[in-house]
């Protein structure tokens, strides 16, 4: 896990990315809102739904680990991944809905008091075990990374609807990077075994990929044989994660650029 104080820095970032994207939407006109976005099922402004359930369920999560309480909530009940992700498209829709033209005070009061409760973690609670619905019980810590990808990533899904070279926001390709190991798990979905297998290389030190700090630069490679995957190198390129491939194998890609998917974790 992270130090203390990394994982202080890491909640200045995602309360950087929250303005970042609040104050992009607040400019956007209704008919911008009602633009489709990078996620194929969602609108822009269900896109900031999911951002404003996020922040709301992870509010109840963290309060729950402090509380003692790292397991299921009451009346939880198990569903595959495929289910969780078509049911979490749906829910994010129906709640845009219910808050009509309220969705912007929503996204700041619901921001407002995950942070408030961020600021109450110590040095030592940052290890509190905290339920997520894919993970089951994890560090509080990992919760923070969790704000910064959603931020980030749905961030660029908000942009790239207006500006073809949208790109993620640097100051989160540290956590990113960090957490691809986890994420990358959550994200495969295994296939039939591959003859031969499929390999992806990526340079982060190739044109383009300025913005990515040199002491994160790497050139990593990921296997895919259809019912696993492995990976070379410390973590991956955050812009790795965004494309659905085929086969129902990882999802790589090395330029999310003019890219569509779906709102919930890619799938091949």
């Amino acid at each position: 896990m992270a130090t203390a104080e990394t994982i202080k820095d890491r909640v200045a970032v995602a309360r950087s990315l929250t303005s970042s994207v609040r104050d992009f939407v607040s400019g956007l006109s209704e008919d911008q809102l009602a633009s489709a976005s990078a996620c194929s099922e969602w609108q822009v402004i269900d896109v900031v739904s999911h951002l404003v359930g996020g922040a709301e369920r992870q509010l109840v999560s963290v309060r729950r680990g402090r509380a003692g309480q790292s397991g299921p909530p009451e009346g939880f009940v198990p569903l595959g991944n495929d289910e969780i992700s078509a049911t979490n498209a749906q829910r994010d829709i129906e709640r845009r809905h219910q808050l009509k033209g309220g969705i912007l005070d929503a996204f700041d009061s619901s921001y407002a008091e995950l942070y408030e409760e961020l600021d109450q973690f110590g040095p030592d609670d940052w290890s509190t075990p905290c339920w997520h619905l894919r993970r089951g019980a994890m560090p509080a810590a990992d919760y923070v990374d969790l704000r910064i990808q959603e931020l980030a990533i749905h961030d660029w899904d908000i942009r790239s609807a207006f500006d073809s070279d949208a790109s993620i926001n640097p100051q989160s390709l540290p956590a990113l990077l960090d957490m691809s190991p986890a994420w990358l798990g959550m994200c495969f979905r295994p296939s039939a075994r591959l003859e031969p297998s499929v390999v992806f290389r990526f340079d982060l030190a190739a044109d383009g990929m300025q913005e990515v700090p040199e002491d994160l630069r790497q050139s990593p490679v990921v296997t895919v044989d259809g019912d696993r995957f492995d990976f070379s190198g410390a973590a991956l390129p955050v812009q790795a994660w965004w494309r659905p491939v085929t086969l129902r194998s990882i999802c790589c890609s090395p330029t999310v650029a003019g890219l569509r998917r779906r709102p919930w974790l890619p799938r091949g």
